[in-house]
């Protein structure tokens, strides 16, 4: 039976990353409906800071204090000797009363409906699902929402939507692997011995390396397919960014837009989540008078990114460019200048935090005296402070602060705890786009 149309009650959720508790707090204070974390083991990306079982404990409280919801990553491909240790796990999660699960093994959906039978089951765009008959499969499983395959278009997504008989997500923003739906083996087999399977959670991003090609019998020689003197970037994908897009995904049904980048800063994840929050809001209000506004799109500007792209959404000639990017260097014109923090003497976290003009800031970049910083509102608003002078918490003043370093100083309007705060990444106005080969982001 064909799905009803949206109506304006059934907004879609906007799905921010909790990689760890302070990006947690942060993706609900900018307007994400719900966020997805992992804990320690069994997520596909080990090399997030990750939370512990306390920490899993606080962010389905905050969570569920806010009225929010948190859905546990459990979506490896699992070895033999994992589905001895998930059953434990998937009991926590239940104590935890998480919102939904995330798996795209189907061993371990059959452990989680065994151990955690009461929690919903969300299945991981790892399963790559591409077809409505899929869904369907998935649904008769005990699945109640399913992540679509990245590689399909807007009129394959717009069928699926139409005959499914489960709850849609979608990725709407952030990196893609180059593999389909994620499943590469190539960290794997280039670290052999070292257990880094991408599919295991432990991914080296070897595709983000720059390549050349060579014939077996001819070493050495390279074949004319480079695209700049360091290699061809064949494997190298560019970012996903469906922003343009919120409002004909909107109208479609999709039930959820799911940002990537829980190994992604404070900065990212702030700037990201209010980008598309404001978005969706917007074209759920204004069906008719919808429009994208520039503000939004500069705002994804100013986190670190590849080039962007929309992926494989339009199979009628709308993507113009290629989905690889010719360089391996991200794009970044603003760095992460710190977080706004409460007073270390107060117990709540909405506190006036404006006694005597002075705020607690912790710095997440080296700052200067005569920067300019941004503070960043949930509603895509921002003020700005040219950072003249400021102190450590003992009141010496001081000519710079390195990273980790709390310092204070004066502003004259209102702030609250975790506020990100960004930076040009070069002192003065009008910074030119500073280009960071891989690794080296400081979001």
């Amino acid at each position: 039976m064909d799905r009803a149309p949206r109506t304006t009650a059934s907004k879609p959720e906007l799905l921010s990353p909790g990689g760890s508790l302070e990006k947690l707090r942060i993706a609900f204070l900018y307007g994400a409906d719900a966020v997805y974390a992992s804990g320690k083991d069994f997520g596909l990306r080990g090399f997030a800071h990750n939370l512990d079982t306390e920490e899993l404990a606080a962010a389905s409280l905050i969570a569920h204090r806010l009225g929010k919801k948190i859905y546990a990553t459990v979506n490896i491909f699992a070895r033999q000797a994992d589905l001895e240790k998930v059953p434990a796990y998937l009991e926590y999660l239940r104590e935890l009363k998480v919102d939904a699960i995330i798996i795209s093994d189907p061993g371990i959906l059959l452990l989680a409906r065994q151990y955690a039978p009461e929690i919903p089951i969300h299945l991981s765009t790892q399963a790559n699902t591409t077809n409505s008959l899929g869904v369907e499969f998935w649904r008769d499983q005990g699945v109640c929402r399913v992540n679509l395959a990245r590689e399909l278009s807007f009129r394959e997504m717009a069928e699926i939507v139409r005959k499914a008989g489960a709850e849609i997500e979608i990725f709407v923003h952030g990196a893609m692997c180059m593999s389909y739906s994620g499943r590469c083996l190539m960290s794997d087999s280039l670290n052999p011995g070292l257990n880094r399977s991408a599919n295991s959670g432990f991914c080296t991003q070897p595709c983000r390396w720059a390549w050349g090609l060579v014939e077996e019998k001819r070493p050495g020689e390279f074949f004319p397919v480079e695209q700049d003197s360091r290699g061809t970037y064949v494997f190298n994908s560019k970012d996903l960014c469906l922003l343009e897009e919120i409002g004909e995904l909107t109208r479609l049904g999709i039930d959820s837009f799911k940002i990537e980048g829980r190994m992604k800063g404070p900065l990212y994840v702030a700037s990201v989540t209010r980008s598309y929050r404001q978005a969706i809001d917007r074209c759920v209000e204004q069906r008719t008078n919808y429009r994208t506004e520039p503000a939004w799109i500069e705002d994804l500007q100013m986190v670190s990114h590849r080039p962007y792209t929309k992926g494989n959404l339009f199979d009628n000639g709308r993507a113009l460019e290629p989905n690889v990017a010719t360089r391996i260097s991200y794009i970044q014109t603003h760095t992460l200048a710190g977080l706004v923090r409460a007073f270390p003497d107060c117990d709540s976290l909405s506190a006036d935090l404006g006694r005597d003009g002075k705020i607690f800031f912790e710095a997440r970049s080296r700052l200067i005296p005569g920067q300019r910083l941004e503070f960043l509102y949930p509603d895509g608003s921002s003020n700005f402070h040219y950072l003249d002078s400021f102190e450590d918490v003992n009141g010496n003043r001081l000519a710079q602060a390195h990273p980790n370093k709390w310092i204070r100083f004066c502003v004259d309007f209102p702030v609250f705890p975790l506020q990100a705060v960004r930076v040009s990444s070069k002192i003065g106005e009008g910074a030119k786009t500073k280009f960071l080969e891989f690794g080296e982001s400081s979001m």
